[in-house]
């Protein structure tokens, strides 16, 4: 429990004796047995977070970490195992830790929230000193699914993992301020809270918004508001409910709570119950029985008011006071102070709030700091799992290889100012290799700034090449970051699918808290020749043992037997190294799993017995006890009581699948379209081409739906319209011009062709009369136009200027000829220095579909349709 023992060990010297014994191993049936099946399975995850919404590249997310304080994976500043990482002090100045978020979609299964954190006491000298800490956590099911391949009935490997978030807030801190958000998956209270998004204004709350409070069933004039936030409990039903707990508004309470004020009786109607409305415009609360004295507050007509006593002023006993519902939420509050395992769990979407960082004080801190735990791991087989995505991963699309592989030794071409698409770079140009492999996203490869990417063309005896800048990622043997140009071979260079796991693998870790003790005070020169001599055989069994032997080959490459954490530290800046750790699988016991042997095992060697205790050890381990988690969860969620899971690294396994892309499938276009007819689906029912297009193009009419879809994502990621985004928009536009997906050409069924548009027009492109009808829409987006299908003909050299017909009967040309037009066509608007780019609109204004709609289609036809299917894609899709 590496985070446990930060700098702990500065405290007191090692002891001298300690006994040598093996460790208990893993075996296979250990690895395999889990104490109950699991309840339930969720739902495969579509969707990944950064827990603080990071949205930098994930090569950079990675390097963020060894800015951390403490608690690297796997190795902890103190040399014992670590199974996830940390997010603190270190990373605060880089990343918004406003908030915790999900890791990916799944359900949530248990949870802990002490109403106070607890604290350790631990002794310096003959003072003693209590130190919080946090032991707050929420643990969350996932499901990671390979994708399914179109037409094919096989069910795709899948995994089911956990995410762990650890040291968060206390309850008490969100009773103090109700403005902080709470997790989603919080039971419900009674009490409801006024959104954050009221705007109501009242002249008694100058420069403040919240929501007003009526004294009648309807909106009319307000008696009071509560500010954004504020706490309440109502009754009854309807759209405006009975605020519950309060006899009046505030201003006519005195010091002690109670509601005070009289009215004259003659201006209230009864209207049942001993209850009156206010029949006057207004009706003065005074704060005495008389007409003379002072005026509280004015009561609206229509105010609804109890009141007691007789003659002409009334006593008010109370003023009723309705808020509208809808502008409430509902608060939520979590079981304190005790294990709540989840019986169903509660979905959660990826970047839903877990919650928030808590306080936790190391033993030699002196003050307590926000410390994030962030942890995945498996039971299930996964040495099994990536055996089994490596043989689907090879059944499917090219699409889905998202990542260039850089291999070591890699040329890294040094930039020259002179570099440009007229003279790109030369491998005989300086250069360095790289000194480790590197796996680059297409995304970041994407995202390059148009003067970082150079394409180099075929020409004969020599092959197509994409030059691509990269600054800071790859480093040269002497560990120093690179700046230059590498080149990609177009078919050589490997691209790989994440579903491959390429460089990842699975150890067995067999270290003991002792041994690895033993080694980190060895390397510390904390031990002097005669404990060296007694524990120097248990530091040996760490050092050479597989976790260990796996770390020298990435860091201490030249064996001098210097592993410490600032070793480790500052092989994390380095991308590769960084990319490296985080794919090491380790399979080892949890360290939320309480084995109280493990630690006292450590007595001898922190020079703790009956004769000498070390008080700071045996409070250590009474923090340890109440950190543990496991035993209480294991059985209810489907974990193995024994504690032995496969731990993978939570920030490399996100941006192993995390994309700003979706995959567009079959069963997405049929949700969205609510169409079963046409081409697409293959059947003659629902909305149908007239017969005129049916005859002239029967093969597209009945064109096979998988096979579109796997030709439309090939397209689609040949011309760089990746992000999901980007794909909404296209799918969207597509769908109107092409009539939902039922023609590709300009007139057929929900398309009328107007012969005076087409038939004599010289302009716009065409050159002679019958270039019109000649040159009329082809392709899911309709490109129109001579001189249009005379560029697209030029740039794929084939002529269409003769063959238009070929845009209509060919899908492949249907598809290719959209993806070029949005990509190239020189037509789209100069708003945002588009040059001609639709992607470029998109990523500048990424919801404007009037924008996008305008570059298609020249102005806002079918802009209604366009929008409802993007927001139909954008809310399958869930983006923000």
């Amino acid at each position: 429990m590496a985070n446990l023992f930060s700098r702990f060990f500065e405290l007191f010297n090692p002891a001298r004796n300690t006994p040598i014994y093996l460790p208990d191993l893993p075996t296979a049936e250990s690895r395999s047995t889990q104490s109950d099946a699991r309840s339930s399975t969720p739902l495969p995850l579509k969707n990944w977070s950064h827990p603080f919404k990071d949205k930098t590249h994930p090569i950079l997310q990675l390097t963020q970490l060894a800015k951390a304080a403490a608690g690297y994976y796997p190795v902890g500043r103190n040399g014992l195992w670590h199974g996830g990482v940390h997010f603190d002090g270190g990373t605060a100045g880089t990343l918004d830790q406003s908030g915790v978020h999900c890791l990916a979609d799944g359900e949530v299964v248990a949870y802990r929230i002490d109403q106070h954190s607890p604290t350790t006491t631990y002794f310096f000298e003959k003072l003693t000193v209590q130190k919080p800490f946090s032991r707050n956590f929420v643990l969350v099911r996932h499901c990671l699914e390979a994708p399914k391949i179109e037409g094919n009935p096989d069910t795709p490997p899948n995994l089911v993992f956990y995410s762990l978030y650890m040291h968060l807030r206390d309850w008490a801190v969100y009773q103090t301020d109700s403005a902080i958000a709470r997790p989603g998956f919080w039971p419900e209270a009674q009490t409801r809270r006024v959104k954050v998004t009221v705007s109501d204004v009242h002249a008694d709350y100058p420069g403040q918004q919240g929501l007003n409070v009526y004294g009648q069933t309807r909106r009319g004039k307000a008696l009071a508001m509560l500010l954004r936030g504020a706490e309440v409990m109502v009754g009854g039903e309807g759209e405006y409910r009975k605020l519950e707990g309060s006899d009046g508004p505030e201003v006519l309470k005195d010091a002690e709570g109670r509601l005070q004020g009289y009215v004259a009786h003659e201006y209230l109607v009864p209207f049942g119950g001993g209850e009156y409305r206010v029949k006057a415009s207004s009706l003065n609360v005074r704060a005495e029985a008389s007409a003379n004295s002072r005026v509280l507050m004015r009561l609206p007509q229509g105010t609804e008011v109890c009141v007691s006593g007789e003659g002409t002023f009334r006593k008010l006993e109370r003023v009723n006071q309705y808020v509208h519902f809808d502008s409430l939420e509902g608060a939520r509050e979590p079981v304190a102070d005790r294990i709540t395992v989840l019986d169903p769990p509660v979905a959660i979407k990826a970047a839903d709030l877990v919650g928030h960082i808590g306080l936790y004080q190391d033993c030699a801190a002196d003050y307590p700091e926000e410390k994030l735990h962030l942890e995945v791991f498996s039971s299930d087989d996964v040495e099994t799992f990536i055996d089994d995505c490596r043989v689907w991963a090879g059944r499917l699309p090219t699409t889905c290889k998202t990542g260039l592989k850089l291999a070591k030794g890699s040329v890294v071409v040094a930039h020259q100012a002179s570099f440009s698409a007229t003279q790109p770079p030369t491998l005989n140009a300086a250069s360095t290799a790289s000194d480790a492999d590197l796996w680059v996203p297409k995304t970041l490869l994407n995202g390059l700034p148009a003067e970082k990417k150079i394409q180099v063309a075929a020409m004969p005896g020599r092959k197509a090449c994409n030059w691509y800048r990269l600054e800071g990622l790859l480093h040269d043997a002497d560990r120093n970051l690179l700046d230059g140009w590498v080149r990609e071979e177009v078919g050589v260079t490997p691209w790989v699918s994440p579903w491959s796991w390429d460089g990842f693998e699975v150890i067995f870790n067999y270290d003991t808290p002792r041994q690895s003790l033993s080694s980190f005070l060895r390397v510390a020169n904390r031990l002097n020749p005669e404990q060296i001599e007694r524990h120097g055989a248990l530091a040996d069994m760490a050092d050479s043992g597989p976790l260990k032997t796996r770390l020298y080959d990435i860091i201490d490459r030249n064996r001098d037997g210097s592993m410490g954490a600032e070793e480790l530290q500052a092989a994390m800046v380095l991308p590769a190294h960084a990319q490296s750790l985080a794919q090491l699988i380790i399979f080892y016991e949890s360290e939320w799993r309480h084995t109280p042997s493990r630690w006292d095992g450590l007595d001898e060697i922190l020079g703790h017995n009956g004769s000498t205790p070390q008080l700071n050890w045996v409070a250590e381990k009474g923090r340890i006890n109440a950190m543990s988690w496991w035993d209480e969860v294991a059985a209810g969620v489907g974990l193995p009581g024994h504690g032995q899971v496969y731990h993978l690294h939570p920030v490399g396994l996100l941006g192993k699948f995390y994309t700003d892309r979706r995959r567009i499938t079959v069963d997405l276009l049929e949700r969205i379209t609510g169409k079963s007819g046409g081409w697409f689906s293959g059947k003659g029912g629902g909305r149908t081409f007239a017969e005129v297009f049916k005859e002239k193009y029967p093969r597209i009419y009945n064109y096979d739906k998988a096979k579109f879809v796997s030709e439309l994502n090939e397209a689609l990621e040949r011309y760089g319209i990746v992000t999901a985004h980007q794909q909404a928009h296209f799918v969207s536009q597509c769908f109107h011009e092409s009539a939902a997906f039922e023609t590709t050409v300009e007139f057929g069924s929900g398309m009328q062709y107007d012969p005076g548009r087409h038939a004599g027009a010289v302009a716009n492109g065409n050159t002679k009369v019958g270039d019109g009808p000649k040159y009329k829409g082809r392709g899911l987006i309709q490109l129109t136009w001579k001189n249009n299908y005379a560029a697209y003909s030029s740039y794929r050299g084939v002529d269409f200027v003769e063959g238009p017909e070929a845009l209509a009967e060919s899908m492949f040309n249907a598809i290719d000829v959209s993806c070029w037009y949005w990509r190239y066509s020189g037509a789209v608007s100069k708003k945002h220095d588009a040059r001609g780019d639709i992607n470029i609109l998109i990523n500048h204004e990424p919801d404007n579909v009037q924008l996008i709609t305008r570059a298609v289609n020249g102005g806002d036809n079918g802009l209604h349709e366009r929008v409802k299917i993007y927001e139909a894609i954008r809310k399958e899709w869930r983006l923000l």
